[in-house]
């Protein structure tokens, strides 16, 4: 099946991930579930890094940090602000080689794969025995819209449908969604009315104050639904 995005929008999308609690939130959840184990020196694959945010995270929990992302733009902006101790390549998940990691984080990534079962074996791949990865994927396909069109999404998944392609790599650890309070911005923007999300109300003001507070309090307030679902896998053998 032919997927194709806007690449504009996907730029936008990517420079908006400074400002974005939403995204934000996630990187809390991921930053919790690694942070008891993480020891200095560690290698965490940040795979699908953007324009790099969460790089600086897990450098700051002493990982060094090997990153990739196969778009020209977010990769600029991801190889322009690299901290020490971090490297940034441009190509995706399937072309990435590295020595085995022992954690790898990949937020959002896994829905731009037409074959995700291979995606998880790839995945599986670069992690060494007892390694952990940390998966993001946007949830419900009845949420499928304009924004995953744009974005050149295949999919969205339920936790079920997520742990099911992870289970047969991976020991499920942790799951869980996150974003229930935005599922209505999700139905009527990017499902019903086809528009893009309101990001510049989002950016500053009052609206970003409050969307840092539901998104820090729904990181940590795990709902029985939301717009996009979490794992924490462990490779076993």
């Amino acid at each position: 099946m032919a997927v194709r995005e806007d690449l504009a929008y996907k730029a936008a999308d990517h420079r908006f991930r400074s400002k974005d609690a939403y995204a934000q939130g996630k990187y809390d959840v991921t930053t919790r579930w690694l942070r008891k184990r993480a020891q200095p020196g560690q290698l965490l694959l940040n795979i699908g890094c953007g324009s790099g945010e969460y790089n600086g995270a897990a450098r700051a929990m002493g990982l060094r940090v090997l990153g990739c992302e196969p778009e020209a733009e977010a990769h600029r902006l991801a190889a322009s602000t690299v901290p020490e101790g971090c490297e940034v390549r441009q190509c995706g998940l399937l072309e990435l080689r590295s020595e085995p990691a022992d954690y790898i984080v990949m937020h959002d990534v896994l829905e731009h794969i037409e074959d995700d079962a291979t995606a998880v074996r790839a995945l599986h791949g670069l992690l060494k025995p007892g390694g952990v990865a940390v998966v993001s994927v946007p949830a419900y396909q009845w949420l499928f819209g304009n924004h995953d069109v744009q974005l050149g999404h295949f999919r969205r998944y339920t936790r079920g449908s997520l742990l099911a392609v992870l289970r047969g790599s991976f020991e499920i650890e942790a799951s869980r969604y996150y974003g229930a309070s935005l599922i209505p911005v999700a139905l009527w923007f990017s499902r019903l009315s086809k528009k893009p999300y309101p990001v510049a109300a989002a950016s500053g003001g009052l609206m970003h104050a409050l969307m840092s507070w539901v998104c820090g309090l729904e990181s940590h307030v795990p709902m029985p639904m939301g717009t996009s679902v979490l794992a924490r896998v462990r490779k076993v053998a």
